[in-house]
């Protein structure tokens, strides 16, 4: 159900990867590839990033190779990785439309 959800953003051609965490950095979906040490690290930071940022804000990092848009969902978060290509509104305009399941 989770992967029918954000088949838009996964078929993308700009997004590299997809993470949907719990709180407590457990991985619940996964797309794409990326090393297990570097996903680890930047997740936990990333994750304390936006624990102090407003309810339903969206963030975008800008990093070396491309962007990284943070994005809580309920008690969970929304982590996506695209390249400097990406249509930073296509995206968040998708991230906006999940429907999540129940």
């Amino acid at each position: 159900m989770i992967e029918a959800a954000l088949r838009t953003l996964t078929s993308t051609e700009e997004v590299q990867t997809v993470h949907f965490l719990e709180k407590d950095g457990f991985v619940i979906y996964a797309h794409g590839e990326e090393p297990v040490e570097e996903a680890t690290t930047n997740m936990t930071r990333w994750q304390t990033l936006i624990e102090t940022a407003e309810e339903k804000a969206m963030i975008t990092l800008v990093m070396e190779h491309g962007y990284v848009i943070l994005h809580p969902v309920g008690t969970r978060m929304l982590v996506v990785k695209c390249n400097r290509m990406a249509n930073l509104g296509a995206i968040r305009t998708a991230i906006r439309e999940v429907h999540w399941p129940a």
